[in-house]
């Protein structure tokens, strides 16, 4: 292996590592660590379980539910498409495309990778909906080729190519995927497949996931698998398609027991990872992600002890469940935080499951039609069939009605969401939190201002993975996820610094009907040492259509230099001196810049590091002072 080579997979493993570690401070201190198997729980599970294992749905020789599906008419379009399906195969030039260095990103061999996973969900259902052979063969080929691949995880994390190489079998976001997938396949599918072959895929997975993950245990040792222990997404996933695969083909129910056991004991790291509000600092798109698994986990947990382990009943598991109608700015729209994409919606599935098993009462998530999703044969599975909201799996507690308040407060992770009176006037979330977040784009204090249905200025959202994206050091190369590219500050020429110290605190949160103001002390964000004072007051007024006031307030030891910047993807005009007009999505607003006299210029940068450009609009101030204010003001 080239130093080149290594270097790319010493990156990445050090980034995931200090993903699941350092940048998790703020929520790390009710972590589990590892330790050794609790057998007493383990006999107690035992006797909760079924006494045979079981997956999501039921299987092809059940044909009231399956039969019921494909006359709703729901999956003709599906089934359509699939009359010229070719099952994705396995490229070797994508997978080593990151380490050759014919590519810059990952994407190519993960997205590979994962097409081939979807590829046997979609044959797999479709073989249970028209139950007449016609995609069988299609099956076992594809189930064949995928058990026999040579790597099930990710290119971007197979560090000097062990699994590929068949030296050791580690489990992550991937191969977890890959697990739940067969597993799923073997149960659906049932007798229909050959016995051989259905052979064969148990043993893989005992090659590749399961025992991997008793060795943990064995040896009291994380090497590879930090996600057990950490407490973001990759907790959540690997767990449900690990846990979920055993539930599903072991036979043996003390055996079944100690991967419940696993489950229910070390899933509480994902839990660890909010805030005690319930906030997700990792953005939309990954809640989807994580906390979706988290569902899926729960769900077979729950069908495997028939309700006697319920992951839901844990009081936090509540204030998650509301994130997403609290983080809802207005019309749909929600902020593009950390490694969300502008535009990121939250997943409809996992909502209507969400509320029907809280009883959150969000009318809107409990309309949604479930039938004709076919991303994978799991969740898209266990939601049209009979699953625990149908067996009385519903946990009772008072009832939070789908309401659109003024104002959604986390105020234990310091993020404000603020909203006008009419849906057509402007809305905002303020942010506070720490640079240790999971995700965290060193965004201490910043913002995303809404207008209609769209971002009119704030948070860019995040920009494709690259090999070494994670590392805390490339914060400072990529704009996007530096405080440079988000609507903060320059303080003494420094941007924001990494870390749990650098964090925000709330000086004042004033609430009311006509107005609403934030203030936070941002000083600790940067590493200047003539910084004596950084406030940022935040006054968003509900009159005249909901105007919005960022202000800053910074003293020096010594005079330094200062700027900050409005973040835009919006047609920026000059109207006046001191006045520009933003224009996007069919509205425009002004914004208005207020120095208190200093002197200061204006300059334009268009960002574009491989996702939507945006503009930073830097407001620049022409001399260093002692202490000076800085005022930017959106109003419709």
């Amino acid at each position: 292996m080239t130093f080149k080579l290594k270097y790319i997979f010493k990156s990445w493993i050090a980034g995931l590592v200090s993903l699941t570690f350092p940048l998790a401070a703020w929520a790390q201190h009710d972590a589990i660590p590892l330790r050794p198997i609790d057998q007493k729980r383990v006999a107690e599970i035992a006797g909760q379980l079924t006494d045979q294992p079981s997956g999501f749905g039921e299987p092809i020789s059940k044909r009231q539910n399956w039969d019921k599906l494909r006359k709703s008419g729901g999956y003709d379009a599906f089934l359509k498409e699939m009359e010229t399906f070719t099952f994705p195969e396995f490229s070797k030039a994508d997978y080593f495309s990151l380490s050759d260095g014919s590519a810059s990103s990952s994407a190519k061999g993960l997205t590979m990778m994962r097409n081939r996973a979807k590829g046997l969900s979609m044959v797999t259902l479709a073989e249970c909906l028209e139950n007449n052979g016609k995609y069988l063969q299609q099956t076992e080929a594809g189930l064949r080729d995928i058990i026999r691949q040579k790597s099930w995880v990710s290119p971007r994390i197979d560090y000097d190519f062990i699994n590929y190489n068949g030296k050791q079998y580690t489990i992550d976001l991937t191969s977890a995927l890959y697990a739940h997938t067969i597993a799923q396949t073997l149960f659906l599918l049932g007798d229909q497949l050959n016995p051989e072959l259905r052979k064969e895929a148990v043993q893989a997975l005992y090659m590749r996931v399961f025992d991997p993950l008793k060795r943990i245990f064995e040896k009291q040792d994380t090497q590879y698998h930090s996600w057990l222990t950490g407490t973001n997404n990759w907790n959540a996933v690997c767990l449900s398609g690990v846990i979920g695969a055993a539930l599903t083909v072991i036979p043996d129910k003390k055996e079944r027991a100690l991967y419940a056991w696993i489950g229910e004991e070390y899933s509480k790291n994902t839990l660890a990872g909010f805030g005690d509000d319930g906030y997700c600092s990792e953005g939309v798109t990954y809640f989807n992600y994580g906390f979706g698994h988290y569902a899926m986990l729960r769900e077979n947990l729950w069908q495997a002890t028939r309700g006697k382990i319920d992951l839901f009943n844990i009081p936090k598991v509540r204030e998650i469940a509301q994130y997403i109608p609290k983080l809802e700015v207005i019309n749909g729209v929600f902020p593009a935080i950390s490694d969300s994409k502008t535009g990121s919606a939250p997943d409809s599935s996992l909502m209507n499951y969400l509320t029907r098993s809280l009883n959150l009462g969000l009318s809107d998530y409990e309309k949604i039609r479930l039938t004709g999703r076919v991303n994978n044969n799991r969740m898209d599975v266990f939601m049209v069939f009979p699953n625990s909201t149908d067996a009385g799996g519903i946990v009772k507690n008072a009832q939070r009605k789908n309401e659109n308040p003024l104002r959604s407060f986390f105020d234990k992770s310091g993020i404000l969401v603020v909203r006008p009176k009419s849906n057509n006037a402007l809305a905002a979330v303020l942010k506070g939190g720490n640079n240790a977040e999971h995700h965290n784009h060193n965004d201490v204090g910043s913002y995303s201002v809404v207008l209609g249905k769209d971002i009119l200025a704030g948070d860019p959202g995040s920009i494709p993975y690259t090999a070494n994206i994670f590392q805390a050091e490339f914060r400072y190369t990529y704009k996007s996820n530096a405080s440079y590219g988000h609507p903060l500050p320059l303080v003494a020429g420094q941007q924001q610094k990494v870390g749990p110290e650098a964090q925000a605190k709330v000086l004042r949160s004033d609430f009311s009907e006509e107005k609403d103001m934030l203030v936070l002390d941002l000083a600790s964000t940067y590493d200047a040492p003539t910084l004596s004072k950084l406030e940022r007051h935040f006054t968003y007024s509900r009159a005249a259509s909901g105007p919005l006031a960022v202000e800053d307030v910074f003293e020096f030891s010594q005079p330094e230099n200062f700027q900050t910047a409005c973040i835009t993807r919006a047609k920026i005009t000059a109207a006046s001196p001191g006045k520009w007009l933003l224009a996007i999505g069919g509205r425009q607003a002004t914004l208005t810049v207020d120095t208190g006299g200093l002197p200061y210029d204006v300059t334009q940068e268009e960002i574009s590091e491989g996702g939507t450009p945006y503009t930073r609009l830097a407001i620049v101030l022409k001399e260093k002072n002692r202490k000076g204010k800085v005022t930017l003001t959106y109003q419709p």
